[in-house]
């Protein structure tokens, strides 16, 4: 019996090595693929923050695959847009206007007095842990904290703690 909704989470690193990134997007969309057979395409959404790299990728691959794409930002898009570079800003705007909702997280606990861009990046991974059934992680596999908590680790970190499945595909 299929589930009527599955969420697949996205998150992974922003620089993807370009020797590997077909290897890469060959998993995902094996992966993917599998997911369709088993759920159904019109029964699956992403969850990507669609930053450059790995968000971005799975983006892409999730609207080919003819999947749903929801879009947690970390930010309003205006800010969230100085964090890409000029040839990924494009990219960014496609992905927004092919999302099927788009939305700002609202922070799980109080801000900080002058909060950092990663209190803002932490909150929106931590949102993705929260509202998927499994979490894609594009993932080098080092366990190492960043200073403001907004990294790759600290979100597969997070979905481990919450025994959340998880699927990596290593960069």
């Amino acid at each position: 019996m299929r589930k009527s909704e599955y969420t697949i989470g996205i998150t992974g690193h922003r620089r993807l090595p370009p020797d590997s990134l077909s290897e890469i997007t060959e998993e995902v969309r094996k992966f993917y693929q599998k997911l369709a057979a088993e759920h159904g395409v019109s029964n699956i959404t992403v969850l990507s923050s669609v930053a450059e790299g790995a968000d971005t990728l799975c983006a892409k691959l999730a609207l080919d695959e003819g999947f749903r794409l929801t879009v947690p930002m970390p930010m309003p898009a205006m800010e969230y847009r100085k964090d890409f570079s000029e040839s990924a800003s494009a990219e960014y705007d496609k992905l927004l206007s092919l999302a099927d909702e788009v939305f700002v997280v609202p922070p799980d606990e109080s801000p900080p007095e002058n909060p950092s861009r990663g209190f803002w990046y932490k909150n929106a991974g931590l949102y993705i842990v929260k509202h998927c059934d499994v979490l894609l992680a594009v993932w080098d596999g080092v366990e190492k904290d960043a200073p403001d908590g907004a990294g790759t680790w600290e979100t597969v970190k997070v979905a481990q703690q919450k025994n959340k499945p998880l699927i990596v595909i290593k960069v």
